[in-house]
This record gives structure tokens, sequence and C-alpha cells, in this order.
């Protein structure tokens, strides 16, 4: 990911990013992003432009001893480095701008572990059941991200992402499912407390491109077409879904609006060697870096 010589000791230098002035993360993030290999650069370019769906990078020089996996929700695990979150800035510097939101934390980077009592919930945290498709934020009122990143500090071999690339996915549903996508008749959950939903469509043109906002477990058709169609799309999705494994210090990119994503089922062991991973969001909209949103009331 790096260019050789690269020196490590930058890593270790990271300031926290758990801050909501993230001037001395951001400034560390772009002296980081200027040793990154032409190879990278290549990469997240293709990113950028729409040409890959998205990317992962491998074997990323971390050497911050990783405590822990917590079991609890959802208290921010303390660590003495952040050399993961270093690298998520400088990366995001390629694509946009960092921000969060509040019902998830309140920084812009958050975690992702299994956590007693959810195991066979909707939620992210959740284990034994499967991590529906779905994009990022998509109900959310005010922004969805473009990118969502992941950075896998400790995997399970037991469990992977599933990634459906929009345009193939398009390819094989029917003209009238598609044209019917592009409606408002779709119910999104927009909040659990208090319940409320939106009614828009799955599918939406933004900039010539066709982009998608869909959470299987929390959209639904307002009538019988659109049930059916929904049917179609939840089948269609599920053929052409690839696996892309988490490896420890492994970082994994997709293009939020462009692409759906899901994580398999597993069963957590809660002994603190459970998978673990550090998520962060980025918008190609003109917003302050580290924007933090809620949901209004």
């Amino acid at each position: 990911m790096f260019v050789d010589g690269f020196r490590r000791a930058l890593l270790s230098e990271t300031p926290s990013p758990y801050s909501r002035d993230l001037g001395a993360f951001l400034s560390h993030a772009r002296l980081l992003n200027t040793q990154f290999s032409n190879d990278t650069r290549r990469t997240l370019e293709l990113l950028r432009t729409d040409r890959i769906k998205y990317c992962q990078f491998l074997n990323i020089p971390v050497t911050e001893a990783v405590p822990p996996t917590a079991t609890a929700y959802m208290p921010r695990i303390p660590k003495s480095t952040y050399e993961a979150e270093g690298v998520m800035g400088a990366a995001s510097l390629e694509l946009g701008n960092l921000f969060g939101y509040e019902e998830t934390s309140r920084f812009v980077m958050y975690d992702i572990y299994p956590v007693k009592d959810f195991e066979d919930s909707k939620s992210f945290v959740n284990s034994r059941k499967m991590l529906s498709f779905h994009s990022d934020g998509s109900a959310h009122p005010k922004l969805s991200p473009d990118y969502v990143m992941l950075y896998c500090l400790r995997s399970s071999h037991h469990a992977h992402n599933l990634i459906v690339d929009l345009d193939e996915l398009l390819g094989r549903l029917p003209l009238p499912v598609v044209d019917l996508l592009k409606q408002p008749v779709f119910r999104h959950l927009v909040s659990q407390k208090p319940e409320r939903y939106d009614i828009k469509p799955v599918l939406f043109e933004e900039n010539g491109a066709i982009t998608v906002r869909y959470d299987e477990d929390n959209v639904a058709g307002v009538d019988a077409e659109a049930v059916a169609a929904q049917r179609l799309l939840n089948r269609e999705i599920r053929n052409i879904a690839i696996s892309v494994a988490n490896m420890d210090h492994s970082l994994l990119i997709i293009d939020n609006k462009r692409s759906l994503h899901a994580r398999s089922s597993f069963t957590p062991v809660f002994d603190g060697a459970d998978r673990w991973v550090k998520g962060a969001f980025v918008t190609k909209s003109d917003v302050r870096d580290g924007l933090m949103l809620d949901l209004p009331a």
C-alpha cells in the first residue's frame, strides 16, 4: 500500500480521530497519504471514477497491538495507537470527506463487533443472523455515504462480506421492474425510536448514473406490484453476490451508491478474539471533514 522505504513510525504517530476536532488527525493523514504507492493511488482512482465498485488492500504494515474485542454495546475500545485509523484517514483523502452519524457513533470512526444479546437482531452488531444486503445511510434524510471503509483489525474465517455490483444487478432485472424501483412506492425505515418511515424509490439518478439506496430488512413495497418487484430484486441480489474475505489488517472500501453489501452469519465466542472491524463513511459532497449528522426530530 505504501512506497518502498516507508517509515512505519509515521503510522504510530497518528493522532486520535476520536475528537470533534479532526484537525491534527487529518493533517497527519495528509502526511501518510503522500507515502501511498502509485498502485494504491491508481486503485483508488478506479474506485473514485466508478470503474470498480470496491477495492481491498491486504497486508497493511500496521503493527499496533490490538486489544481484546469487546462484547458490550457500545463502548469505544481504548487503543494506545491509531495506526489503522491513520490508514483509513489517508485513503479517505483520495475519495472525499469523512463524516458520521450520531446514531452510529459520536465520532467519524466506529466499531463493528458481535455484541451479546444482539446475535439475532437486525443490527450491524449481530452475528448469528446474516447482516442483510444494504447500502449504508440509505434512509437518512440528509446525506448517504458515497463510500464505506471497513478496516479489519481482527478477522474471523467464518465471517465474510458479500458485494453486489449495481450495474450487473440492473442488467438482470426486467426493464419494467427497474422502472418501478425508480418510483416512490417503497417504505424506508428512517428511525425505530420513534418509528418513522419515508416513502421513496430504491433507485435514483445522480450525476447521470443510477444509484441505489436500499436496506433489505428495512424497506418494503407499499403495494402488491412493489412487493413483487422487491422479491425479484432480492432474488437476483443473491444470485450474483460475490464473497470477499476479511483478513487481519486489510482495508475494504465499497462504493456505497453503486453497489450493495452484506455480511455472512457467524457464531461469536465472546472470548476477546471475535471479529472486530473499524468503519467510516466518506462523501463526495462539499461538507466539513468530520461532520456528524443526526436525525431531525
